[in-house]
């Protein structure tokens, strides 16, 4: 069962894969362990779904491939496909550390966050023109070590960013406490704290946008999580005003958004007493609709439904996890009819499959699957059913290692974090899909 997980430090729980992340997380709060999200790179494997999954890559889209320096570049048929590596300034460069990018916006912006030689965070912000802008909050802490229940390593994550350049993420400060914040175009920080949100070290605290690209919409309405004083986790957004209302499907325990669109529909998941997964879909208005992709395992073991994405036209893109633990890409219509894909070369066994991660507006689907070795690939999947799949060159191809596409433009333009050979975490542009 996923209750009996082995804890996620972060190197794990800030290395793609926001939905396994989700879970784990699931666990390690319900439980109240405290190392969770401590800043320890695992030199184990994490458990998810009664499995072990790790991050993998193929050659399915049969691309003549030419590198020069960091930059691959593809010809297939009409298209150059360009694949550009980066490593903001100030990443470590040892195991489990590196450079974690999230978001990407309509102009190409990427915003992620470094862990760098003492695991402390940093955000970042990378221009279109590769430019980076290192942006710490300002209350943000500058502990490295021995730093309580928080662990080693304090400091600012960004996660997403809109399309009039703001930013959305959060930040530990000096006492452990986690708090969200908004970053607007010229610099100014403002923090977010649910109202009920719990004053302690972490768990406790407000997070937007965590682990998720789309936890901001083009208006600046935000959509996250906060854990309160009794370690239990619900959901929030928060208007472009200011206003912060709180919610929870009913019968959850544990809930977690992931996504809000234009108008302010909200999707996500969460976990009934019985620890099954549920997707929802909240409104504007506030009504909330659970729904269960029909293959999913409902037997409480962690497994279930997971809203990831939401498309202008009302659809809701997620994975479900099925009876064997197999993950499953599908896309709800505004109607309610589910739709399965799986990536050609997915793995069939337990913790493989295909795991979407993001989508824009016109509906196409970035992610990542994994092998039958527990590898991951990078495939983007488009509205006519076809599927590209990617790896970027010099990446690992061990268990634990390749390549996770996070986040897709409207132009396609896919960013995400590629492990290499040494566990090492890189940033990565995919162009011309």
């Amino acid at each position: 069962m996923l209750g009996a997980s082995k804890p996620l430090h972060p190197a794990t729980g800030e290395t793609g894969l926001p939905f396994q992340r989700d879970l784990v997380i699931a666990s390690l709060v319900s439980m109240n362990q405290p190392d969770f999200m401590k800043n320890n790179p695992p030199n184990n494997r994490t458990k998810i779904f009664n499995s072990y999954i790790y991050p993998r890559p193929p050659k399915a889209l049969c691309l003549v491939i030419c590198t020069v320096g960091l930059c691959l570049s593809v010809n297939a048929g009409e298209k150059k496909t360009t694949i550009t590596t980066f490593d903001a300034p100030g990443a470590g460069t040892a195991p489990g550390l590196g450079t974690f990018p999230s978001g990407i916006n309509s102009s190409g912006a990427i915003v992620g966050f470094t862990r760098d030689s003492n695991a402390a965070r940093h955000a970042f912000l990378r221009g279109h023109d590769g430019a980076f802008t290192i942006i710490d909050d300002p209350a943000a802490g500058t502990c490295t070590a021995s730093c309580g229940t928080i662990g080693n390593g304090q400091g600012t994550r960004a996660y997403a960013i809109n399309p009039s350049g703001q930013i959305v993420g959060f930040f530990t400060d000096n006492s452990g406490t986690c708090h969200g914040y908004v970053r607007a175009p010229n610099g100014t920080f403002t923090q977010i704290d649910a109202p009920d949100a719990g004053t302690g070290p972490f768990p406790q605290g407000t997070f937007p946008s965590e682990f998720t690209p789309m936890g901001i919409n083009p208006g600046g309405a935000i959509t996250g999580f906060y854990v309160d004083a009794s370690s239990v986790q619900h959901g929030f957004v928060r208007a472009s005003s200011g206003r912060i209302t709180e919610f929870d499907p009913a019968g959850s325990i544990f809930t977690n958004p992931n996504a809000i669109d234009a108008p302010g529909s909200i999707t996500g998941f969460y976990f009934d007493a019985n620890f099954v997964g549920h997707g929802f879909l909240r409104t504007p208005d506030g009504t909330i609709t659970s729904f269960d992709a029909p293959g999913a395992d409902m037997t409480g073991d962690g497994n279930g439904t997971f809203g990831v994405g939401l498309t202008p036209s009302g659809e809701v893109e997620g994975v479900y996890v099925d009876i064997d633990g197999v993950l499953h890409g599908f896309i709800r219509s505004k109607q309610g009819v589910f739709t399965d894909f799986n990536v050609p070369g997915a793995g069939t066994g337990a913790g493989q499959g295909t795991l979407p991660e993001s989508n824009n507006t016109s509906g196409s689907i970035a992610g990542n699957y994994l092998d039958g070795s527990g590898v991951d690939h990078g495939f983007l999947f488009d509205k006519q059913g076809n599927f590209s799949v990617f790896d970027v060159p010099g990446m690992g191809t061990g268990a634990g290692q390749g390549t996770i596409p996070l986040d897709n433009s409207d132009s396609n333009a896919t960013t995400g974090e590629a492990i290499d050979g040494s566990g090492v975490i890189h940033g990565f542009l995919v162009e011309g899909l």
